[in-house]
């Protein structure tokens, strides 16, 4: 069992002091409770920044930005080749230069369809 103390010592040797706060729900174990999914929520919403469609005042069609595939690790490459649907055209690439164009390629002709 993780005590407290072992945890909040953790978090500062990371460069966590301050910035997270460590704590206890007694009595859940293996379950969840309203109020720690309520501090989850409140901590997201502290430290990830704000979606966004260009409308400062709505996040309800909140898009995501894309990054330069050529930057994206392997992992990256495959969730976004499989979040566009082109797992059948990326069968048999194991290089990353071709999950590179693949991606690349399509999210240019998706911006050109714009």
């Amino acid at each position: 069992e993780l005590s407290r103390e072992r945890v909040s010592s953790s978090v500062e040797g990371v460069g966590g002091k301050g910035v997270y706060e460590v704590k206890t729900y007694p009595g859940l174990e293996h379950s969840v409770s309203m109020e720690e999914l309520n501090d989850v929520a409140a901590f997201l919403k502290r430290v990830l920044p704000p979606i966004s469609d260009g409308d400062e005042s709505s996040t309800d069609n909140a898009r995501i930005v894309v990054t330069d595939p050529a930057q994206m690790s392997v992992k990256e490459l495959r969730d976004g080749i499989r979040q566009a649907g082109l797992e059948d055209k990326a069968k048999g690439m194991f290089d990353k230069l071709e999950l590179v164009k693949l991606l690349s390629q399509h999210l240019k002709d998706n911006e050109q369809q714009k």
